[in-house]
């Protein structure tokens, strides 16, 4: 006998219960991944270069920015203009300015990173034969700033230095306050004074000529 192409109703509703089964466990494991997924910790990506700290600049300690002519130089020949500064006795008595006929140029020139606050060219016997110069420095900075230019201009060449020791500890004693040497045919000798405000600290450089043709 023929069977017909239709299914009893108890088979049609075991088939139905069996394909829902599928289905609900379908959803079950997908929900249960998505659970897993969303529990799993965050990878937290390397901090970029962006917000990494900024790195402070370079100061160069170069002070040949300040020597506008070579020692000797006649004052005629000097190629900047020049203002006469006004320039009083020390009280001690000890030679200064006075012995000499200072000018500040009308230039503007840098020292430790800064615009100097003076900057003085002295001529004897109408020959430039000092120059002298002055920054302000932040108080905060001004201490490793002073100490690591004097390690540098006194690198390489003998030198002493004042308040904090011999030349090869002056770059790594806090209290420097002073140093002194020479670099090649300059003598330099810088010191370290607070102010001329609260919050700052002067640095102050006299360079002369430590060759004899330079003060002929």
């Amino acid at each position: 006998m023929a069977q017909t192409g239709c299914l009893s109703p108890a088979r049609r509703s075991s088939r139905a219960l069996g394909a829902a089964g599928l289905a609900a466990a379908t959803l079950a494991s997908a929900a249960w991944l998505s659970g897993c997924a969303g529990s799993a910790p965050a990878r937290r990506s390397p901090p970029s270069a962006a917000t990494a700290a900024p790195v402070p600049p370079l100061v160069s300690h170069d002070f040949s920015g300040l020597l506008l002519a070579p020692f000797g130089t006649p004052f005629k020949d000097v190629s900047v203009p020049l203002t006469e500064v006004l320039v009083f006795h020390q009280a001690d008595g000890t030679r200064g300015r006075e012995d000499g006929d200072c000018f500040r140029p009308n230039v503007v020139v840098s020292f430790l990173g800064r615009a100097a606050t003076d900057h003085l060219l002295c001529f004897d016997h109408d020959r430039l034969e000092k120059i002298e110069a002055a920054v302000a420095l932040p108080v905060a900075e001004a201490p490793a700033l002073f100490a690591a230019a004097c390690a540098d201009w006194q690198r390489g060449a003998a030198a002493t230095a004042g308040a904090a020791g011999t030349a090869g500890t002056a770059a790594t004693a806090p209290a420097l306050d002073s140093c002194e040497g020479q670099q090649q045919d300059i003598a330099f000798s810088a010191h370290r004074t607070e102010g001329p405000e609260p919050e700052a600290i002067t640095v102050s450089i006299t360079l002369i000529s430590a060759s004899p043709s330079g003060n002929q």
